[in-house]
């Protein structure tokens, strides 16, 4: 009987160590300086979606960071195969402010399914880059499955 229950308890811990070993849902990186910045992008799972937001800081004194109202970025994408596509967005810079900083995170891309599963590179480069900014980041988040996916 005591060996039985000891396989028991042997398998329960194996089942909850197992339940705490998954892939996190999100993933960030930063770089620092006025770019451009390169990012690696794992979006192994075609069937699921990715949220990406943008995010950086600016240090400067509250006026100049008032006078700023976004920065335009290209954003610049490879896929794993090596096709690549440009766009141009900007980056609205409202954010939480104290006196001599401003933290900007803003959305880029809501529910993206990639075309190829695999490692694309997004390399965003500031097309007039304020001397203020101190470095851009990227967040991706995929999105938990559910009916949509």
């Amino acid at each position: 009987m005591g060996s039985r229950r000891n396989s028991l308890l042997f398998l329960l811990a194996l089942l909850l160590l197992a339940a705490g070993c998954r892939e996190p849902l999100s993933e960030e990186q930063y770089c620092l300086g006025r770019g451009p910045y390169t990012f690696r992008v794992q979006m192994a799972d075609t069937l699921k979606a990715y949220d990406l937001d943008l995010y950086s800081r600016l240090d400067g004194d509250v006026s100049d960071l008032d006078a700023l109202q976004e920065i335009a970025l290209w954003m610049d994408w490879t896929s794993p195969s090596g096709k690549k596509a440009t766009e141009k967005v900007y980056l609205p810079l409202r954010g939480r402010s104290s006196f001599f900083s401003r933290q900007v995170r803003e959305p880029y891309r809501a529910g993206i399914r990639p075309s190829e599963a695999g490692e694309w590179t997004l390399i965003v480069t500031p097309i007039t880059p304020p001397e203020m900014l101190v470095g851009m980041g990227l967040i991706v988040t995929k999105r938990p499955w559910d009916t949509e996916n």
